[in-house]
């Protein structure tokens, strides 16, 4: 799956967390039940998002998913941050995420 979050008003910067949320506010990324209880550090270890900043670079991934992001805003955790590191995506999209399954791994498509 991956996630364009270039050309929005507001600047992606990279982080060892990130989350995807639908318009409406939910979770969509990580599974809050695939990693509940899975200390963030396992994940983290896991290399289950990564970040890239050319179409060259996704080009060598198969059965990828594309999807533009809506929006940016801060981490969950800081929700008050300038340092904005989560993706927004509209409800298309979002469907779009949805379907392309639990077991994917999420790049970001970056400035």
């Amino acid at each position: 799956m991956a996630i364009d979050v270039r050309g929005l008003d507001r600047r992606f910067e990279r982080d060892l967390t990130t989350f995807v949320y639908d318009p409406g506010g939910n979770q969509l990324w990580p599974d809050a039940q695939l990693v509940q209880g899975v200390s963030s550090r396992l994940v983290n270890e896991g290399n289950l998002q990564s970040y890239v900043t050319s179409e060259a670079q996704l080009a060598g991934l198969p059965n990828l998913t594309r999807v533009k992001a809506l929006k940016v805003q801060p981490s969950k955790f800081s929700p008050n941050s300038p340092y904005l590191t989560d993706a927004v995506l509209d409800s298309a999209a979002a469907a779009r995420f949805r379907a392309a399954g639990t077991a994917c791994r999420l790049v970001y498509l970056k400035d």
